[in-house]
């Protein structure tokens, strides 16, 4: 994750008081994501997941 700009070929998704910005071929390959935020004494941070099921086995 970063801060940036609009661009060609961005999506744009308003959550909240919130605007994400994408690049298209990733929501094309794969759906729509989570993005979830931990805040505790093992992990701090974003942590972004593919909505779509996708296995590492």
């Amino acid at each position: 994750m970063a801060l940036d700009e609009l661009k060609e070929g961005d999506a744009s998704v308003d959550v909240g008081e919130y605007t994400f910005l994408i690049e298209d071929y990733l929501t094309e390959s794969f759906g729509s994501f989570t993005i979830d935020y931990s805040d505790n004494w093992l992990r701090k941070g974003f942590t972004i997941i593919p909505d779509r099921g996708t296995s590492s086995c």
